[in-house]
């Protein structure tokens, strides 16, 4: 029986991954109660970024505004079994016909709209634990499918799917073709598309099991509810674009001013390597005032590489954060290319602190 999984058992597929080949098993429980595997093709963690492409669409922090984003939330097809073996064969093609089945909104779960039981517990799973081990005879699984168009101004970019809270298991497919894989506790899943899209008209297909080995690390008080729980959307950069960055704020012996230190990625997808490039950080009041502008030294980033470039200042008398008086201040990057031309530009926020624990007790800002 468990050898007879529809989803995926009439075929071995390949995935690349920059590391290795993966090959998904004929048996989907070789994943879902492999405590090894967690994820497969996923792009590497880093901050949540919104990529505009000027500083001022940054500021603004408005994702209308960034013309590099495009949403898939909304009405999707939807198929629901009761268990893994009645998910349709073949259900990822593109030429599939799903005109028969129902529809779902995402963001939301399966259970309050219709399918499956919402079911209560505090303690205990709902079926005998025995990690990392999930029921064979009922683990609800859910099929969705959608139709998405590429803007044309995408073409020449790098582009990503980013899947905030997916719950417990999930496939992904692109055009028909495997994308990649992911389980656990409603943590986000991003995965580089950029070879898997076509020109004008897309798929996206992605299958969520409800109980995997993942599914363990949620049992506490709390509905047990499952399906794609968050936003799905799409974003496109340049070849050579801003990956990730890191912010800490050290106060000095009195707590008044803070040295800022800066850490920022950048990743180089061209098929060759950048140089004379710069990051320009600039840090803004909850006014939206310059209290400081920081410009890196020019770098190069070789290809298919990630290069790290750190700035620090000194901030006189930043305003503190603390729960009472949460200030908070603006950053925006900007990656510059020898031009002199803003090519991304992306913001977040900070607050000044330091935490310190002296003699068993938990000490902020002094």
């Amino acid at each position: 029986m468990r050898r007879n999984i529809t989803v995926i058992l009439f075929l071995t597929i390949a995935i690349a991954s920059q590391a290795q080949e993966i090959r998904f098993p004929e048996n989907i429980y070789d994943l879902l109660e492999n405590t090894k595997i967690f994820e497969l093709n996923q792009v590497d963690g880093h901050v949540p970024l919104v990529p505009y492409s000027s500083v001022e669409d940054a500021l603004k922090n408005n994702r209308s505004a960034a013309v590099s984003v495009l949403s898939l939330n909304g009405t999707w097809k939807f198929h629901f079994a009761d268990t893994p073996e009645g998910t349709p064969v073949g259900f990822f093609s593109e030429n599939f016909n799903d005109k028969k089945w129902d529809t779902i909104h995402v963001p939301s779960n399966w259970e309050m709209q219709g399918f499956g039981d919402p079911l209560f517990r505090n303690v205990k799973t709902p079926f005998r634990p025995d990690p990392p081990f999930v029921p064979k005879e009922y683990n609800p699984t859910g099929s969705y499918r959608r139709i998405f168009s590429v803007p044309s101004t995408w073409k020449g970019k790098e582009v990503f799917l980013r899947m905030e809270k997916t719950q417990s298991a999930s496939f992904v497919w692109i055009n028909g073709k495997v994308l990649g894989y992911n389980e656990g506790g409603q943590e986000p899943a991003e995965y580089n598309v950029t070879k898997y899209l076509k020109p004008g008209k897309n798929t996206i297909a992605v299958n969520v099991h409800k109980y995997s080995d993942g599914y363990y690390l949620e049992d506490q008080d709390y509905w047990r509810l499952a399906g794609i729980f968050d936003d799905v959307w799409l974003f496109a950069t340049p070849k050579t674009h801003i990956f990730d960055w890191y912010a800490t704020t050290d106060l000095d012996e009195t707590y008044t001013d803070a040295k800022l230190n800066l850490s920022v990625d950048i990743a180089n997808y061209a098929a060759v390597d950048v140089n004379d490039f710069t990051v320009k950080a600039t840090l803004y009041d909850s006014g939206k005032k310059i209290v400081k502008a920081l410009v890196s030294e020019k770098f190069s980033v070789s290809t298919s590489k990630k290069e790290t470039v750190n700035l620090s200042s000194e901030i006189k008398n930043p305003a503190k954060w603390s729960a009472e008086y949460p200030n908070l201040y603006t950053l925006t990057f900007e990656l510059i290319n020898p031009e002199g031309k803003t090519v991304e530009a992306i913001n977040g926020r900070i607050g000044f602190k330091e935490t310190e624990i002296r003699h068993q007790v938990f000490y902020l800002n002094g």
